[in-house]
């Protein structure tokens, strides 16, 4: 009987704390606000995209500009109902950058209202503002938002503007017993935690391990250390939900039987795979390819690597009743393409294409092989030379 009774309780102590672990999942987690103008490089680069300058609004009111040239910009953001700010930038020197900002903070539609912010310049095409604040009435409230400008300017043709998030919120969390150091970022720079994206577009998830940060997609599921979680985020980033994923329905997807490694993604979360005879294994729904990778040894013993990753916009259903079946891997084509100069040089270039035109990059023991050569001959064989081609 006390055998039996140390079962019981041992029994019942172990269900305590899957029921606890449950709820510690399943119970909001909120995080703390953060802001710098290096936000991107806390957790690796985000890339920036670069936008043309709009035509000056005749319907907003504008503060007293001092500058020699001014420049406007939208802002497009998913809060208030997808609103956008209007931005100005202005150039208080002669010869220079434009290396002052206005922001509509407050969402008004007006900047003479707002206070200038000064650039910092970045070398000599590029002036970097910020973080400045921006503000949206939530539902519960008042927020508070930061971004980060660039002005850049190479020309008087070559004019563009990035914005890029300078903030995001961090905390801890309890993931399999073990605290996590937990971030949620936007990743689009348009205001919100919470996008979900059928093409990678969509925000991001980071856990802390050591010194590092793992990133993850924001999506219906997260996969954190082969296991499944349903994911609920704030769409003002304060918070978010993690449980145990129950009855998710999978399907399987077919390839080539010599990849290595297949990643894809879209609303569903992101997946990395080392496929088992040319099959891996899915949430159902629609994904896009990220990644495909092959890779082999030499007959001296080198790895070499082939790739493909690029896709344009391919999409694929993963069903529990039918098996998607992708033609991706070898073979790759090479692609020279021909162009010439107003000084009549020829110009060749070369590329690997994958059968879907994703690009195709190849290493051998982590880095590029030699270049490749060309031999161009004539049909009479009078002209007959090789040209060894360049990177770059």
């Amino acid at each position: 009987m006390k055998n039996e009774g140390k079962k019981l309780k041992t029994a019942f102590f172990i269900l305590c704390l899957l029921v606890l672990q449950d709820v510690l999942l399943s119970a909001p987690c909120w995080l703390q606000y953060k802001t710098s103008r290096y936000a991107q490089e806390e957790f690796g680069s985000w890339g920036m995209n670069y936008h043309r300058f709009s035509d000056k609004p005749n319907d907003v009111k504008f503060p007293k500009f001092d500058g020699y040239a001014q420049h406007f910009a939208k802002w497009q953001h998913s809060m208030e109902n997808g609103q956008f700010r209007w931005v100005a930038f202005d150039q208080s020197k002669k010869n220079g950058l434009c290396d002052i900002l206005y922001i509509d903070s407050n969402g008004d539609g007006n900047l003479d209202d707002e206070k200038p912010y000064q650039g910092i310049p970045d070398d000599r095409y590029r002036m970097y503002f910020g973080p400045v604040p921006v503000y949206f009435q939530g539902e519960d409230g008042p927020i508070t938002y930061h971004l980060t400008f660039m002005y850049y300017s190479s020309g008087r043709d070559s004019i563009y503007w990035s914005a890029i998030t300078g903030c995001w919120y961090e905390g801890d969390i309890v993931i399999d017993g073990k605290k996590n150091r937990i971030a949620l970022c936007d990743h689009n720079s348009n205001g919100t935690f919470s996008d979900k994206s059928e093409h990678f577009d969509s925000d991001r998830v980071y856990l802390k391990s050591g010194n590092q940060w793992k990133e993850y997609y924001v999506g219906n599921y997260v996969e954190i250390e082969d296991k499944l979680y349903n994911l609920s985020v704030a769409k003002d980033g304060a918070f978010f939900e993690l449980r145990s994923a129950e009855g998710v329905v999978y399907g399987t997807v077919k390839m080539a039987d010599n990849i290595n490694t297949f990643s894809a993604g879209g609303v569903n979360g992101f997946y990395e795979r080392k496929p088992k005879d040319g099959l891996v294994k899915l949430p159902e729904g629609t994904y896009e390819i990220y990644r495909w990778q092959i890779e082999r040894k030499d007959g001296k013993g080198k790895n070499w690597t082939l790739a493909g990753s690029g896709f344009d916009k391919f999409s694929f259903t993963v069903s529990k009743d039918t098996v998607a079946d992708l033609d991706i891997g070898e073979p790759v084509f090479s692609r020279i393409t021909h162009s010439q100069s107003k000084d009549n040089t020829h110009n060749l270039n070369q590329e690997l294409r994958g059968k879907l035109n994703e690009r195709i990059s190849l290493t051998v023991a982590g880095n590029r092989p030699e270049a490749p050569s060309v031999l161009i001959r004539s049909r009479t064989g009078e002209y007959d030379r090789t040209f060894k081609l360049e990177y770059g």
